[in-house]
């Protein structure tokens, strides 16, 4: 059965309604939160990290609209992260310090202490950023009950959410009328490669308030195969 043939694709709009803060950028693609729960869905919990299992036989495609198909600029119809008029925005840190009263469990060896300064038991005070809202909104062209049935289990988003950061307080999917996935009223959703732009926008110069970076136009968005020169929202 053909990819198109197994999900009805339609405009969808997609809240997390949040109870923690969320530690991340301000982009937050929906659809690497996506490809994760897939993964997740297919390995099972505590294999979706396995190294480079993901390539050998993981998720090939989503429940998402894909621009470009066939092309190396391909990318799904799913926006970046819309937040609300009012975000706070925070400075946070996390830490991890050995407790000595556990050393005698240990065996040091030739040493007579443990030293945090450095090594294996290294204390740490690391500062991470957070933004604070109600809510975070994306758009997408996808699958709804697909899309519903991978978001079910999306309890946090975003960095150290075994910590409590990005708690999900739920979920909500709803259909709407225009397709807002990567243009709303002219103006980007998401990130794009400069030749997708170019080929959209018919030879449109790039207007001086949008910038240009080198950055993911897929998940996985840290993978340097996945990542090229983007025009990113204003």
């Amino acid at each position: 059965m053909a990819y198109r043939d197994r999900y009805t694709l339609i405009p969808l709009r997609i809240t997390a309604y949040l109870r923690t803060p969320v530690v991340s950028d301000r982009w937050l693609p929906l659809d690497g939160i996506l490809l994760y729960q897939a993964h997740r869905d297919l390995f099972g919990a505590q294999d979706a990290t396995i190294p480079g299992e993901y390539i050998r036989k993981g998720v090939q495609t989503l429940p998402l609209g894909i621009k470009h198909p066939g092309r190396r600029i391909w990318y799904y119809q799913c926006s970046w992260a819309q937040w609300p008029e009012i975000v706070a925005k925070g400075q946070d840190h996390w830490n991890k310090r050995f407790d000595a009263g556990l050393a005698d469990l240990i065996n040091l060896g030739k040493k007579r202490k443990i030293v945090i300064e450095s090594g294996k038991y290294r204390a740490y005070h690391y500062p991470i950023f957070y933004r604070s809202a109600l809510w975070i909104r994306w758009y997408a062209v996808g699958d709804l009950e697909e899309i519903k049935r991978l978001l079910s289990t999306v309890t946090h988003i975003g960095k150290k959410g075994v910590q409590g950061w990005g708690r999900v307080r739920r979920w909500e999917i709803r259909k709407q009328e225009d397709d807002w996935s990567v243009w709303r009223d002219g103006k980007l959703m998401r990130g794009i490669p400069i030749e997708a732009y170019m080929k959209e926008r018919t030879g449109q110069e790039i207007p001086p308030d949008l910038t240009i970076a080198n950055y993911g136009i897929r998940p996985s968005y840290w993978k340097r195969s996945n990542q090229r020169q983007v025009v990113m929202p204003a």
